[in-house]
């Protein structure tokens, strides 16, 4: 056992010296993939600011010789464009579910690649869509809104396929981290959509920030194709040393199931599945995370502009609660991993300590923000609110694996339905609550929110699990020993779960036996 363990620190050293990990590699550039996905979502949010208060577009270059339906002729009312914001969401809720199916039964870079590469094509013809088409009978509208509704097709396949891309790179003992650092970029979008697209805007043109955008994923879509590959054993440089790291360190998540199982969606147990609380607590979680989330990003330019703030201060000051959400978001990975791998927590309390603490503090800054007029003060609650929430991408956000390993992009999909069922409904309840655009409006926006986070924690609160599922697994003594084994180290967690999974079974056997002998004595 001292023998196996000194070979595998020495494997581990040699890929520290001088060699780059290829799994490092795949998490930066999904982490980028998801950051340019939230960044577009930003650009209407944008869009839809300068429609609704037209006055604060004039630090916004909007030429009208080029553009001859700029924003500030359009007419489209709050209501209207949350309906715009929603749906986005809409197209992004139904493609969840068959996304997560698809994830095993095709492949999960696939599944995350192809689909944004159109979503970037798609964001070029925004502009157009907006801008080009006449208004009469409100036909630019109605393209737009066929034109959103694509893009969230698109954008739907990224969350579950990348879950299959951890499930097939990402040790166990890095979940934590590798986990937190590739959704942490899924919030980072907001920092660089509203801070990019502020200056964006006013020095470039206004439409000029979809265009940017869109160039920026196209970009990000060569690097993907070019160094990005399935599986570890498909990759083509990748060290022996790395290879045998990964696929030792995640046997004991595969070995538990015939992943063939899991090609036919008539053998996914879907009963199961929709009566489990574990499972709808990661539901609800992910209810209150999808509606603080997306009401944020499709309104809070037009949140901070009645505090008075011009387009380039939004996106400034704006930029700060995301800026914080990233810094917790990276720095829960280290937090969790400590917890379960040296403090030796169990992956259920750290689940809903990370997720409910997070979710308390954003709550209860929103409320008490929702009542203050001082609008530096309306951001300082903001950024510590929006920050905390970070937390939980070392929660719920990683329990999907917890829970059945061999259903996580399934599980994600089925969640995120659910989810972003929250991004359908906060925008269209901001924007019948807020058709005056005052900062009463927003009070009330602001106070159901923070009443959908504290109850959506204590659901989760009460019934999440971080346990590997009896559904999920074959056999019940192999529950026990994947469990045990993801307590100990990373390095030798593979080697103690081949040595408990050859003697387990036999030291089961022999007490059964001295049972029975004694009861005879």
């Amino acid at each position: 056992m001292i023998n196996k363990e000194m070979i595998c620190k020495n494997e581990f050293n040699s890929i520290k010296s001088n060699y780059i990990p290829k799994r490092l590699i795949l998490a930066i550039l999904t982490s980028f993939g998801l950051l340019i996905l939230t960044v577009i979502q930003t650009n209407f949010a944008i869009t839809n600011s300068l429609i609704l208060n037209p006055h604060h577009s004039k630090d916004v270059i909007i030429d009208d010789h080029q553009l001859p339906y700029t924003t500030s002729k359009l007419n489209w009312t709050s209501v209207e464009l949350g309906y715009l914001n929603s749906i986005f969401y809409l197209g992004y809720l139904v493609i969840h579910i068959p996304a997560g199916f698809l994830v095993h039964k095709l492949s999960a870079t696939k599944i995350f690649l192809y689909p944004l590469i159109i979503l970037f094509i798609l964001n070029m013809l925004m502009p157009l869509s907006i801008t080009r088409i006449p208004s009469t009978y409100k036909l630019n509208y109605y393209i737009t809104a066929f034109v959103r509704l694509i893009q969230g097709l698109c954008a739907g396949c990224a969350f579950p396929s990348s879950h299959g891309i951890i499930a097939n790179w990402c040790p166990p003992g890095e979940r934590g981290r590798m986990g937190g650092f590739i959704y942490a970029g899924l919030y980072a979008g907001p920092v660089v959509g509203f801070f990019l697209g502020g200056f964006t805007a006013k020095y470039a043109g206004h439409y000029s920030i979809y265009y940017v955008s869109a160039i920026l994923g196209l970009i990000w879509s060569l690097l993907f194709i070019y160094l990005i590959y399935e599986k570890p054993s498909e990759h083509p440089t990748i060290s022996k040393e790395e290879l045998i790291y990964i696929e030792k360190s995640i046997y004991d998540v595969k070995y538990i199931y015939d992943e063939k199982e899991t090609d036919s969606i008539s053998k996914v147990p879907w009963k199961i599945i929709l009566i489990s609380l574990p499972v709808w607590s990661i539901c609800l979680a992910h209810f209150a995370r999808g509606w603080t989330f997306y009401l944020l990003l499709t309104n809070q330019p037009a949140f901070l502009n009645a505090f008075g703030f011009s387009v380039t201060e939004n996106g400034t000051l704006g930029s700060l609660p995301h800026i914080m959400k990233v810094l917790v978001a990276l720095l829960s990975g280290f937090i969790a991993d400590y917890m379960r791998l040296i403090l030796l927590w169990s992956t259920t309390n750290v689940r809903k300590i990370m997720t409910c603490t997070g979710y308390i503090i954003e709550g209860s800054c929103l409320l008490i923000m929702s009542y203050v007029k001082n609008s530096y003060l309306g951001i300082a609650l903001l950024t510590i609110g929006v920050g905390s929430s970070g937390l939980m991408v070392s929660g719920w956000h990683l329990n999907h694996q917890d829970l059945a390993p061999r259903y996580a992009s399934v599980i994600a999909g089925f969640t995120a339905v659910i989810g972003t069922s929250a991004g359908i409904i906060s925008p269209i309840v901001a924007g019948l609550l807020t058709k005056q655009q005052d900062l009463i409006g927003w009070r009330h926006v602001f106070t159901i929110a923070s009443f959908v986070l504290y109850i959506c924690s204590l659901f989760y609160m009460i019934f999440a699990s971080g346990e590997l599922q009896s559904w999920a697994t074959q056999y019940p003594y192999k529950q026990k020993i994947r469990l045990n084994s993801e307590k100990l180290p990373v390095l030798i967690s593979s080697f103690q779960h081949d040595l408990q999974e050859n003697i387990s079974p036999i030291k089961q056997e022999k007490n059964l036996k001295q049972s029975s002998v004694n009861r005879d004595h």
